[in-house]
Formats: C-alpha cells, sequence, structure tokens
C-alpha cells in the first residue's frame, strides 16, 4: 500500500470529517432509493408455480410466504446437473439474517434454486444454514424471474438487459446458465391495500451487483484499508470459497505484498 498517507490526528481528522459527510449523503440517497423502490408498481403474477419443499411436499408461491404478506426470494445459483452450490451465492447465504426479524415485520424469506431437492437438502445441511429453501425444478420460475438464461426456453434477458445489450457491455457470462438475483413478492387484499385479495403480486427484483448490499462480508471489507481485495485470492466469481473448503493456510489471509502490488 505505497501510496497510503502516514499524517498527524490533526491532519486527519478534517479529512475524515470531508469523507463523513459523504457518507452521511450517500445514506441519505440510499433513503431516496427506499422510497423510489416503494413507491413501484405491482405486477399480478398468474403463472401456477408449484415447488417442492424439503419435506419433500409440492406447494405454490403462496405458501411460501408462510402466512406473512411479504415474500423475499433468493435466487440461489444451483443448477441440477451441479453437486453443490455457488462459491459466491453461498457467501450470500452464509449472510442471511437470524429470521426472526423479518419474520416480525410481516416478510417471510426462501431461497429457491433449480437443483432437486435432495441436493438442496444435502448442501444445506453441510453449510449449517437453517433458512427455508425450496426447488423449482420443473417450473419455468427461474426462467420467468430472470435468474436462468436459456435461449431454448426463453429470450436472454439479466438484470433487464436482453443478450446483444449485455454483448455490447462485455458482460456475456450473464447471458448463459443459473445467475443470482432477488425477487419480492406482496399478498393483495386488505391486510396490504395491495390488489385483489388472495392474489400474488410481484414488486420488485434485483440481479448481479444489486445483491451485494446483503452480503455483510463485503459491507465489513469495504470498511478496511486494504477493502475486499478483488482478483487477489485467485478464486473465481467474488473471490471467496464455501466456508468449509478454506484451509489453515487461507486463513493467515492473503500476502500483504500481493494486495500492494
Amino acid at each position: 500500500m505505497a501510496n497510503v498517507k502516514i499524517v498527524s490526528q490533526a491532519e486527519y481528522l478534517p479529512l475524515r470529517l470531508s469523507l463523513l459527510e459523504a457518507e452521511k449523503e450517500n445514506t441519505r440517497a440510499r433513503d431516496v432509493l427506499a422510497h423510489q423502490r416503494r413507491a413501484l408498481p405491482v405486477v399480478e403474477v398468474t403463472s401456477p408455480y408449484t415447488f417442492t419443499d424439503e419435506d419433500g411436499k409440492e406447494v405454490n408461491l403462496t405458501d411460501l410466504f408462510d402466512g406473512r404478506p411479504q415474500l423475499i426470494i433468493y435466487h440461489l445459483m444451483f443448477s441440477p446437473d451441479w453437486d453443490a452450490a455457488c462459491p459466491s451465492c453461498s457467501l450470500l447465504g452464509d449472510s442471511v439474517p437470524d429470521l426472526r426479524h423479518l419474520k416480525g415485520h410481516s416478510t417471510t424469506f426462501v431461497a429457491v434454486s433449480r437443483a432437486p431437492i435432495d441436493k438442496i437438502r444435502a448442501y444445506k445441511k453441510r453449510m449449517g444454514w437453517t433458512f427455508p429453501w425450496v426447488s423449482s425444478s420443473g417450473s419455468s420460475f427461474n426462467y420467468d424471474f430472470g435468474a436462468t438464461q436459456d435461449e431454448a426456453v426463453k429470450p436472454i434477458n439479466y438484470n433487464f438487459k436482453n443478450k446483444a445489450e449485455m454483448e455490447k457491455r462485455g458482460i456475456s457470462y450473464f447471458a448463459k446458465g443459473e445467475q443470482p438475483g432477488h425477487s419480492v413478492f406482496v399478498l393483495g387484499g386488505q391486510l396490504t391495500g395491495v390488489g385483489d385479495e388472495g392474489k400474488v403480486y410481484h414488486s420488485y427484483s434485483s440481479y448481479a451487483r444489486g445483491g451485494e448490499p446483503i452480503i455483510n462480508t463485503l459491507t465489513w471489507l469495504d470498511m478496511t484499508l486494504l477493502g475486499r481485495q478483488d482478483g487477489v485470492s485467485g478464486v473465481g466469481g467474488l473471490g471467496f470459497k464455501r466456508h468449509d473448503e478454506y484451509t489453515a493456510e487461507d486463513l493467515k489471509g492473503l500476502p500483504i505484498a500481493k494486495i500492494g502490488a
């Protein structure tokens, strides 16, 4: 980190206060964005999607709400032909909060993947996760909500961009296979004041880097001088291994000389 200056506390303080004002501005901007997000209209979900829960039972989208008016779904990348879920999605899985906090605020969280439920159960046990996770195998759910890209099934569209737009921007790796994302739904009726009783409405989806604020490991690293150390670990995706794959050598940390190069 050869470019980092060493200064006195007196020199440091005004620089920190200037950054604090920028941080406050960013916080206020986030509040505005949250308001704009809540002001979006909603779209009725008319397809009768079915899922397989961890008991092997067939459930529908309404069932996933588990009696609450709001539902957040994480499209956790786990293709039917994989033996394990995506390492970067697994990093997000490690960041899922105590769900009692969401439930206490009228919101249910469920992960959805296309892998069969037996693979999901095994991997969930391996990771030590407790959040609900269902399989959308045999359903068009992941395709319809932009989390699986396959031209043989549906025209490519990820993060609200078609294949040509992605190729133009050099992000064509998003145009094939499993991709990360969140989709948010609300139940219609008197309780929410939205639409018709008993109907499900889609209110919001976020993809790609839109999920970063939820990954608390990245937020912690963003506070540090060395930051996220992107591209240094040699690991693909976000640069993190599954939490049970780190060796004793890995846990000593990345070489500082390499980071500062």
